[in-house]
């Protein structure tokens, strides 16, 4: 399953504000908002994607999205994600059986190093990503 993890920023660091699973033919299996526990202070947009619109009425927690991901993940399951341990660490989940392409893909002066997605994204699917509006024009 391809997982992706979007953060915030609230006063004690990042958050969980959504999460997405999908399988290997693309299909969106989960997609769903989480209310962080704490006051926010940057919505990351740029990045995240996530506004103060979206989440301005979402009730479900962390709980409930460790609830509902359960209910179909299995140990068993293989996870693939790019820094996979921040959106682990932000589910507050453990998971041994993972395929993380910030491993795959190392930077050329290695650790702590990453290459960004949206590099890896261009370098080998030729598309951009995360493309700031500036960017564009």
């Amino acid at each position: 399953f391809g997982v992706d993890c979007e953060m915030v920023t609230t006063e004690k660091g990042f958050e969980l504000a959504r999460v997405t699973v999908v399988d290997e033919d693309h299909k969106v299996l989960y997609d769903s908002l989480c209310k962080p526990r704490r006051k926010i202070t940057n919505y990351n947009t740029q990045y995240s994607g996530i506004t103060c619109e979206m989440l301005q009425d979402v009730t479900k927690n962390l709980k409930d999205v460790q609830e509902e991901l359960k209910a179909f993940l299995t140990a068993a399951d293989v996870l693939v994600g790019h820094s996979l341990e921040n959106d682990l660490f932000a589910l507050k989940i453990i998971h041994e059986r993972i395929i993380d392409t910030s491993l795959l893909y190392p930077h050329s002066r290695g650790p702590p190093y990453k290459v960004a997605l949206r590099r890896l994204v261009e370098r080998y699917l030729n598309r951009q990503i995360q493309v700031v509006q500036e960017e564009k024009e």
